[in-house]
């Protein structure tokens, strides 16, 4: 998945997390990405297709009118909130990659190649989003609910 589906999806999952209708798409033809407003209850969003995509000033102007209409302190305080949640996963992202290391040098020290142990393989394949990745998800597809 490349940087702009990623960001699009983001996007859309923010605001699916906050009982909104994502508005991210994915097309055969066409891809587009949702600048949405991040206020809780806010509904503006505008989708920017990737094949004729606005030029940054207008992006800007659009997200300055819309953000005009809103109380500062809650732009602001909206702001705060996604920054520390991108810490937060940022941090717990480097976490796993120290765990993906150590599992690797642990194999390396028992003489094998440090890229034969299975854990820090699936872990690395989740962390990167790779396709090696379904296998975990088709597995745990077949295990039955507790």
């Amino acid at each position: 998945m490349n940087a702009i589906t990623e960001a699009a999806e983001h996007a859309g999952r923010w605001k699916a997390e906050r009982g909104q209708a994502p508005h991210y798409a994915t097309g055969h033809v066409q891809w587009w990405t949702c600048l949405a407003c991040p206020l809780d209850g806010c509904d503006w969003h505008h989708d920017d297709r990737h094949d004729a995509p606005a030029a940054p000033a207008v992006l800007e102007a659009l997200v300055r009118e819309h953000v005009a209409r809103h109380d500062l302190a809650d732009v602001l305080a909206s702001l705060a909130t996604a920054r520390d949640a991108t810490a937060a996963v940022n941090a717990s992202n480097d976490r796993a990659w120290d765990v993906v290391r150590l599992r690797r040098q642990q194999a390396a020290e028992r003489g094998e190649h440090a890229y034969s142990d299975e854990v820090a393989q699936q872990l690395s394949s989740a962390l990167v989003g790779s396709e090696e990745h379904q296998a975990v998800r088709d597995q745990l597809g077949d295990v039955p609910n507790s």
